[in-house]
């Protein structure tokens, strides 16, 4: 399946005001959220002109405008953007962002090329291009400066199964063996394989993103998995969230987990920081 911009356009616009508490709604959201937070206070600097694509309703806009000089908010979807500038309005931070324009990953071409120190693309932004995912990836490069950074993040296919597999036998029962086996081995969830949704992706493991990094051009320079502790589920995280000392050694260990090279492939969501060279 080709990648076509209408179905993650349809699929944002749709979430509307959702996409604002997604990661406020649940203690999984939660750990995930303090991961992100480490790598861009770890990585952002004061005096870096930012470029954040599928910004969504603004979850990490609202941090990122008081951690850079320059802040240009991008996203596929109309409403999101819209949403975006709402929030950050009531805020009192519409005035930190320097520009809002409607941009499709797959095409930077209208931004000056090599004009921004950083790049901040996560969640799903990425693993919606199919098999445009290279394409985005080199559009990023030619955004960012000789010596920028890029902070990508992808959808983990592994944690994914762990959290949703009570779906994986209305899967094959819908989808037949076969379809389901495409989806397990490669994480793609396309036209040609599922009839059951529009919301068409690309879960990744790791070496599939060593892979679409595998370049002259790029240095990884930081993996971290986000969203680890999440797989314990909403009701175990739910019951320890009350204990504010107990909650808070749990986020430590997310944090320090989320560093060791073997827990990458758990994390919700896969981030890697790379740099141009």
């Amino acid at each position: 399946m080709g990648y076509d911009p209408k179905y993650p356009r349809a699929h944002y616009d749709s979430l509307g005001i959702e996409e604002w508490t997604r990661l406020t709604n649940s203690r999984h959201g939660e750990l995930n959220f303090v991961v992100h937070m480490d790598v861009l206070q770890n990585h952002i600097e004061g005096s870096m002109a930012v470029l954040e694509i599928g910004a969504g309703a603004g979850f990490y806009t609202k941090e990122l405008v008081h951690m850079c000089r320059r802040l240009v908010v991008t996203d596929i979807s109309k409403v999101q953007l819209s949403l975006n500038q709402q929030n950050m309005r009531e805020l009192g931070a519409l005035n930190l962002v320097d520009e809002y324009r409607e941009l499709d990953l797959v095409d930077l071409s209208s931004l000056e090329p090599e004009s921004f120190d950083a790049i901040v693309c996560v969640g799903g932004p990425l693993s919606y291009l199919l098999d445009k995912e290279s394409v985005g990836v080199q559009q990023m490069l030619n955004t960012v400066r000789p010596g920028g950074i890029i902070v990508l993040g992808v959808m983990s296919l592994i944690n994914s199964v762990v959290r949703l597999m009570h779906f994986i036998s209305p899967t094959k029962k819908n989808r037949g063996l076969a379809n389901t086996r495409w989806l397990l081995e490669t994480g793609l969830q396309d036209r040609e394989h599922n009839t059951e949704t529009e919301h068409y992706c690309h879960m990744m493991t790791s070496a599939d993103v060593d892979t679409l990094l595998d370049l002259d051009s790029v240095e990884v320079i930081e993996k971290r998995a986000a969203g680890l502790l999440g797989m314990a589920g909403e009701n175990a995280l739910n019951a320890i969230r009350g204990d504010v000392e107990l909650w808070n050694l749990i986020v430590d260990r997310e944090l320090e987990w989320s560093k060791l090279p073997s827990s990458l492939d758990l994390g919700e969501n896969l981030l890697y920081v790379i740099r141009k060279r």
